[in-house]
């Protein structure tokens, strides 16, 4: 069978999820191929967290490959690749000594974008020095080698598992909205109190009110209990399937989710819900995927400032109905 590399510098979780659109055209672009995906010095979540989501479409990883481009070693330490044959190499990353070192794997074709298409058997017929977001750069290679005519929109390819576990756990009838409060970066947090009243005024509004906490905010589940009525926490009442998978599976269910920029926002970022990022200092929209069109953002600096408190709840609210109404 013919056998097609995608590679790349390895994906974490917020990456990973971005590329999972891409990751889902490969068997419609390459429907005669296995498809590999290998990355050279960091591991990728496609075979670890992950990997639930794309074992469909994904044939073989090869991780932390750790290629070499010099001709007088072995190409990989890791892995016996000198005997390896592939069809169609795609280069996705654009450090130049990776494109050397990736060279060196057999093929027949080999895509790469790096130093201006230099090292590419095909390129676009016209093509800039600008910069791009690197999920169009990726398109761009893919459809240099592949035809691609569906353009239906991104969906998320949920475990039935999980499925039929939360199908228990919310309510076609009733109304909900999602709350991720937490962060790694302290200056990317919203005020805990503005989320709480948030929540209190759409649990007004007969919605139910599911939060989303990572380690660092389980202190806040006690606080969240004392105000709101009958809050869900579906990490907790879905305890025996990964929290990642929870979170993304869950927004099959919401009518509209809120975050930070952070890990859990990403997570949330699977096309399937609304979602409005809270932003301050770093603006999310660098992570702004043509195929997610339910993202929306809003930035402090239209506040003022960097200061992520900054925006009032009430600007979060008017946020969320407009998005609700739209």
């Amino acid at each position: 069978m013919k056998k097609v590399l995608i590679f790349s510098n390895g994906e974490q979780i917020g990456d990973g999820i971005l590329k999972l659109p891409i990751v889902y055209q490969l068997k419609d672009r390459f429907p005669n191929y296995e498809i590999h995906w290998m990355t050279d010095t960091i591991y990728t979540e496609y075979n670890k967290r992950l990997k639930k989501f794309t074992s469909n479409y994904i044939d073989k990883i090869w991780e932390k490959a750790k290629l070499n481009p010099f001709f007088w070693k072995k190409i990989s330490n890791v892995y016996n690749l000198n005997n390896e044959e592939f069809d169609i190499i795609i280069d996705t990353q654009k450090a130049v000594s990776r494109t050397i070192a990736l060279k060196r794997l057999k093929t027949k074709i080999f895509i790469s974008s790096a130093t201006n298409w230099f090292f590419s058997n095909l390129k676009p017929k016209a093509f800039s020095k600008e910069r791009k977001f690197y999920i169009k750069s990726i398109i761009e290679m893919l459809d240099l080698v592949s035809d691609y005519k569906d353009k239906k929109q991104f969906e998320l390819d949920i475990p039935q598992a999980i499925t039929e576990t939360l199908n228990k756990l919310f309510d076609p009838s009733k109304k909900y909205i999602g709350i991720a409060p937490g962060s790694n970066t302290p200056t990317r947090i919203w005020s805990f109190d503005k989320y709480l009243e948030v929540a209190k005024f759409y649990e007004k509004k007969d919605f139910n009110i599911v939060f989303f906490l990572g380690p660092q905010e389980q202190n806040l589940r006690k606080e969240i209990i004392d105000v709101i009525d009958n809050p869900l926490f579906p990490e907790e009442e879905v305890a025996n399937y990964p929290g990642i998978e929870v979170v993304m599976a869950s927004t099959n269910y919401l009518d509209i989710a809120i975050t930070n920029d952070s890990g859990t926002g990403q997570m949330l970022s699977t096309n399937m819900c609304p979602l409005l990022k809270i932003c301050g200092p770093t603006s999310a929209v660098k992570f702004l995927n043509d195929q997610f069109t339910n993202i929306n953002f809003i930035a402090s600096q239209s506040f003022g400032g960097d200061d992520i408190d900054l925006i009032t709840s009430d600007a979060v609210i008017n946020e969320i109905d407009k998005i609700l109404d739209s």
